[in-house]
């Protein structure tokens, strides 16, 4: 075991026993239990040569629950230890070279270097927070009615937003710091760009929309995903498109409204002087778009002039507001390019100039005028092809579920049929265990994967079903409820850097 460790960590408790291999051979060599004073804990080996003079063992034991760190409250050691037991059980990213860390302050300092940012941390900046900020600055929501992570995670940006009249806030789906380092340094964004902030998981469009619309997270809200399995209905749907994922029918065909969607209430911008949602005209009468509540829409052609349109709207709304104003705008260009072309290609790097273009349009139009933000969803990650894997109904694995897995390609929900969850752990971790890893819904949630765990709602855990795969690497698994095969050039959804790491630009 480490024998450098802190001296103040005296007690060890239980941790998940997961009898599982989760790096890539060559990587960490096994995973298996040990037991220090009689309780559970993750004892990594890996093969290192014969004449490193470093331990060829290392015993990483953390709590669960509680936590061993000394120095924090209980909320924060529970917090700590849980990112770091994820850091190394998921992550195939996990290089250290000679020397092997020998101890576990050296073990915490380097996993904290190396992931900074990439763990989903409650009391840190996020989607949930900004949300949460922007209703605030706004006055326009109960600051008791949230929680103590969420308020810590909120004041660097609120203090960024200050309290004003006019508050123009840019989405630009898919535009992660992944391509905000691209551009020049003295470009507009990065000279604007004050922070950055973490998406909620999965880092997707959906579950962060409505972090950015509830100030809370996907645990609370329900949004889980580009499919979200309904327990109801026991299918999945897909509330962007606003359909049932294996007909393709509107859901209110079959009788869901968006009030059954959302577990958390909308953030009530509506009761401004002026709530405005400016979107290119395919989405301005979306379902979607109509779950914001009481609200002017406005829309714009995606064409040469978008820029232009986009401006007047705003500026429209703001001339007209009888109090206070707040304009959000949707942009999705980046997010489609690198869907189908790949985070790297020519017409994907014009889209990022393109989104550039228009924040610094825009930020200079409204100088003056109104605070104006904007930032992305999420980032990109490039996903070729041969990272692609299919789970279809013929699957092997099928036999053992329920329904299609839900969620997305990268982070998915599973839900097995009762009796059956050792055969499906086992099958799954021989199908996919060197690129996924798969946990219990349960330890997801305690691991604060989907938000603060006491705030997880019971409808929510519902729509999870019993096991949570989390993509190591680039890999990608389509659930398909047929024999189709899709593949996306670029993705997101897990918890990489590119996927997780967004802008917060404040002018």
């Amino acid at each position: 075991m480490f024998t450098g460790g802190p001296s103040s960590c005296s007690r060890w408790m239980t941790m998940p026993v997961l009898r599982r291999r989760f790096f890539e051979p060559g990587r960490m060599a096994s995973v298996q239990t040990g037991h220090v004073g009689g309780s559970a804990v993750r004892q990594v080996t890996r093969g290192m040569p014969s004449d490193v003079p470093v331990p060829r063992n290392i015993t990483v034991a953390l709590e669960f629950k509680f936590g061993i760190i000394s120095g924090y409250d209980a909320r924060q050691r529970q917090s700590h230890a849980a990112r770091l037991f994820l850091k190394i059980v998921a992550l195939t990213d996990f290089r250290y070279d000679i020397p092997l860390i020998a101890n576990t302050t050296d073990l915490i300092t380097s996993l904290d270097a190396e992931f900074e940012g990439v763990i989903p941390q409650h009391d840190s900046p996020n989607h949930a927070a900004l949300g949460f900020a922007l209703g605030a600055s706004l006055g326009v929501l109960q600051p008791e009615t949230f929680d103590d992570a969420t308020h810590a995670a909120s004041v660097e940006i609120t203090r960024e937003i200050g309290e004003p009249d006019h508050v123009v806030f840019l989405l630009l789906d898919g535009f992660g710091m992944n391509f905000v380092d691209t551009l020049s340094e003295d470009s507009y964004v990065r000279k604007h760009t004050v922070s950055t902030i973490c998406s909620t998981l999965p880092t997707s469009t959906g579950p962060n929309l409505m972090a950015l619309a509830t100030g809370r997270w996907p645990g609370t809200h329900g949004n889980l995903g580009w499919d979200v399995h309904i327990p109801r209905l026991g299918e999945r749907i897909q509330p962007l498109p606003w359909r049932l994922t294996r007909t393709g029918q509107p859901l209110h065909e079959v009788g869901f409204s968006p009030l059954e969607l959302l577990l958390a209430p909308m953030i009530p911008f509506r009761n401004l002087g002026s709530f405005t949602f400016v979107v290119d005209n395919d989405l301005a009468a979306s379902t979607t778009t109509q779950m914001y509540g009481q609200l002017d829409t406005a829309g714009y052609a995606k064409e040469d002039d978008s820029v232009s349109q986009i401006t007047n709207h705003i500026l429209d709304a703001i001339s007209n507001a009888s109090g206070k104003s707040f304009t959000y705008v949707y942009w999705t260009e980046v997010d489609s390019c690198a869907h189908a072309y790949g985070e790297t290609h020519p017409i994907t790097r014009t889209a990022v100039l393109r989104a550039a273009a228009l924040v610094e349009a825009l930020g200079k139009a409204l100088k003056g005028k109104a605070r104006f933000i904007a930032t992305a969803d999420h980032g990109h990650l490039d996903s070729p092809d041969e990272v692609w894997m299919t789970l279809t109904p013929d699957s092997p694995l099928s036999q053992y579920l329920t329904c299609v897995p839900a969620g997305e390609p990268r982070t998915l929900f599973f839900h097995t049929k009762s009796g059956t969850e050792e055969r499906f752990q086992d099958l799954f971790d021989a199908a996919f265990g060197d690129r996924f890893t798969l946990m219990r819904s349960e330890e997801a949630v305690e691991l604060g994967l989907f938000g603060p765990p006491e705030l997880v709602s019971i409808a929510a855990r519902a729509r999870m079903g019993e096991f949570f795969a989390l993509s190591k690497g680039r890999w990608s698994i389509y659930a398909a409820d047929s024999e189709e095969e899709v593949t996306l050039q670029s993705m997101h959804g897990g918890i990489t850097t590119a996927e997780s790491i967004v802008p917060l630009i404040v002018v």
